[in-house]
């Protein structure tokens, strides 16, 4: 998907930060009806969605796109100031953690899937990543030799013309 038709040269600034409001006020609102009807989502899962959007918006959303070295600044900012954020107070950092050890105690067999998909996965996307790091791309090697044409037949220096031994 392609927003760059969203993007007014000018007022980007104002944009990003209407963009980072409208999925702001999408997560209050989304936790607010989710807590009404009984399923709140816990602050683990939380931190977790707000990770990805910020990803998403950072990624895709921004025009024009952003550096593979800057995202990932701005990513390890973001992953910062949540754990910042979950971590301020006593409550909120015991809520955030209270998920992710039901998740390693295995407290019930919902918990227990997660933690066998957990233990499954993680490897294997470390091991894919890595493959893909360190495998060589197959291409036509570089041509290393330069071409250089012919010599002239003859030169032109000054008024005399001098002809080349062929």
């Amino acid at each position: 998907m392609n927003f760059s038709s969203f993007w007014l040269v000018g007022i980007m600034p104002v944009q990003l930060l209407l963009v980072l409001a409208v999925a702001f006020s999408a997560f209050i609102a989304g936790q607010y009806f989710l807590k009404k009807i009984g399923k709140p989502v816990p602050a683990s899962g939380q931190t977790v969605l707000i990770w990805l959007a910020a990803y998403s918006i950072l990624k895709w959303v921004v025009w024009p796109p952003l550096p593979s070295s800057l995202l990932f600044i701005y990513m390890a900012l973001v992953t910062l100031v949540t754990f910042l954020l979950v971590s301020s107070t006593d409550r909120s950092w015991n809520a955030f953690k209270q998920t992710i050890m039901d998740t390693l105690l295995g407290k019930n067999l919902g918990y227990r899937i997660a933690r066998g998909a957990t233990v499954i996965l993680l490897p294997l996307l470390a091991g894919v990543l890595t493959y893909q790091f360190v495998n060589p791309a197959i291409e036509a090697p570089v041509e290393l030799r330069n071409s250089h044409a012919a010599p002239p037949a003859s030169i032109t220096v000054y008024p005399p013309e001098y002809f080349m031994k062929k």
